[in-house]
C-alpha cells in the first residue's frame, strides 16, 4: 500500500507542478485615495500619483490634457510607460491585472477607454506592459471588442512579457478594427523629458 501511494505521488507531480501556470492577481485604485506626488499646473497638467500596487510596484499615474499617462513600479520620469498614451482623451481604468509567474509580477494588463469622437463615443483597449526594475514598457494592445480580449492579453503578458526588450522592441497588437490610436514606436525612438 506503501509502494503504491508513493508511486502515486510521483505519476501526479508532473500534473500538479505545470497545471498552475502563470496567475492572475487584480489591484483596484481610485485617485482620490492615492498619494498625489506632483500637483497639477493651471493649464493642462493635471498632476501625478502614486497608487499602491504590488510586491514593490507602484501605479504611477499622471494626467495632462485630459490624457492619462501609467507606469509601474518607481516615481521614475523616465519610464517609457508614462511617455506613451492615446493619442485621443483617455482614461486609464481600475482594477490593474498583475500576471505573476513563481509569485512575481512580470506584467501588467491596464484597460483604457479611449473617445473616438467628439460626440463622446469611445472604445476600451487592454494594454500589457512588461515589468522591470524602475520600468515598464508597452508589449501589447488587444482592442476591447477583440474576442476573449481578457484571454488574449494574458496570453500576451505571459508570452512575451518577460523576452521583451523595452528599448528596441515595437508593442504588437491584437484588433479587428485597426491599430490603436498610440504611438508604437520602441522606447528608444519615444522623447522622455
Amino acid at each position: 500500500m506503501k509502494k503504491l501511494a508513493i508511486l502515486s505521488v510521483f505519476c501526479l507531480w508532473p500534473i500538479a507542478a505545470f497545471a498552475g501556470g502563470n496567475t492572475s492577481t487584480y489591484t483596484k485604485f481610485d485617485l482620490d485615495r492615492c498619494r498625489q506626488v506632483e500637483p497639477g499646473d493651471e493649464y493642462v497638467y493635471g498632476g501625478t500619483w502614486a497608487c499602491k500596487g504590488i510586491k514593490g510596484y507602484d501605479i504611477i499615474i499622471s494626467n495632462a490634457d485630459d490624457r492619462d499617462l501609467v507606469g509601474f513600479g518607481s516615481i521614475a520620469d523616465d519610464q517609457c510607460s508614462r511617455h506613451k498614451t492615446f493619442g485621443r482623451f483617455n482614461t486609464a481604468l481600475s482594477p490593474v491585472e498583475w500576471r505573476m509567474k513563481g509569485g512575481k509580477p512580470i506584467a501588467a494588463i491596464e484597460r483604457w477607454r479611449v473617445t473616438t469622437d467628439d460626440e463622446g463615443g469611445s472604445v476600451t483597449w487592454l494594454v500589457v506592459s512588461a515589468l522591470r526594475p524602475n520600468e515598464s514598457c508597452h508589449v501589447h494592445f488587444v482592442a476591447g471588442s477583440y474576442p476573449n480580449a481578457n484571454e488574449a492579453a494574458r496570453r500576451a503578458a505571459d508570452d512575451l512579457a518577460e523576452d521583451f526588450d523595452c528599448e528596441t522592441d515595437v508593442p504588437t497588437v491584437d484588433s479587428k478594427v485597426g491599430p490603436p490610436p498610440i504611438n508604437m514606436d520602441a522606447c528608444k525612438d519615444v522623447a522622455r523629458e
